[in-house]
């Protein structure tokens, strides 16, 4: 659409525009309903365990418990720090 103003600096109307919508068609489409339902999560879910899963569990399990292991040493030494500054503040 392309506006065209047809009005004067003393004229207090509206601008005429000029539209030239033309629609587009498309053979084969209809404004239907597919009635595709999605599957549900369990579904997609099982598929997954059923398949995929099963290939790389020993591994995915091995890495995990590595990844687990190094975090929690750490967290013990932290915490092991914090509990040895409340007997030192405790002694005092």
């Amino acid at each position: 659409m392309k506006p065209i103003s047809l009005t004067t600096g003393s004229n207090k109307r509206f601008p005429l525009i000029d539209c030239n919508y033309q629609p587009m068609t498309l053979n084969g489409y209809h404004g239907r309903c597919a009635k595709i339902l999605p599957s549900g999560f369990r579904n997609i879910s099982s598929q997954y365990f059923q398949r995929e899963a099963r290939r790389d569990f020993l591994s995915e399990a091995f890495f995990f418990a590595a990844l687990t292991i190094t975090a929690a040493v750490p967290l013990v030494s932290g915490a092991n720090a914090v509990v040895e500054f409340w007997r030192a503040l405790g002694q005092l």
